[in-house]
């Protein structure tokens, strides 16, 4: 059968108009999976800032947590010195019994006890005097420039002593500082650090 112009205008534009749906259904599959790829680039960028943020903001509070440490070290090194003259304090201890009337019969410097970070160096005294003069002495030794700590008091009465007079037998300790190893401060960093990202988690608690 032989179409007329107006079946083969019409058959013709039936053909374009498919080549036309044919053309943009395989365009729009490719924008629209461009589009979800672009959509899913975005989302995996915002994941990456926001963990790069909150690395940054853990970093700053490791910083600000550092500088009140090392403020709060400098000031304990004033009252903690990191060596300790054993021969002055010893002669310190019995400058204040003499000037309060109290007599050191006797003085021992026992094995340091150290702790994590602070060395105990106690020293046992005998010494005689009236419970006065021994309240007078203990008073201005725990105003020493140093830390002490005074222990283990006991006090009776001495034989062959004057009216009045007691022995003491006591403990008082000075304190030092102990500078960590590189190992030891690099434990502790790395404990710190481990301990501000919530041990490799988020704030929700969820991984990242």
């Amino acid at each position: 059968m032989k179409l007329t112009k107006l079946h083969q205008l019409l058959v013709g534009l039936v053909v374009v108009i498919v080549g036309l749906l044919l053309t943009n259904f395989f365009f729009l599959k490719d924008v629209k999976m461009s589009i979800e790829q672009t959509k899913a680039d975005i989302e995996e960028l915002n994941t990456k800032i926001s963990v790069a943020k909150n690395i940054q903001n853990t970093a700053n509070e490791l910083q600000e947590q550092m500088t009140h440490l090392k403020a709060q070290l400098d000031r304990l090194k004033k009252v903690l010195p990191v060596e300790i003259n054993k021969p002055k304090f010893q002669a310190d201890v019995k400058r204040y019994a003499n000037e309060n009337g109290i007599e050191v019969i006797g003085a021992i410097s026992n094995k340091p006890v150290t702790d994590d970070v602070i060395i105990e160096h106690p020293f046992s005294y005998t010494a005689e005097g009236s419970y006065h003069d021994f309240g007078r002495f203990f008073a201005q030794l725990t105003n020493y420039p140093r830390i002490v700590n005074i222990k283990g008091l006991s006090l009776s009465k001495a034989e062959e002593s004057p009216r009045g007079s007691v022995q003491g037998q006591f403990v008082v300790s000075v304190f030092s500082y102990r500078e960590p190893t590189p190992e030891e401060l690099k434990a502790q960093i790395d404990a710190k650090r481990a301990e501000a990202s919530g041990g490799g988690k988020n704030r929700r608690g969820r991984r990242r």
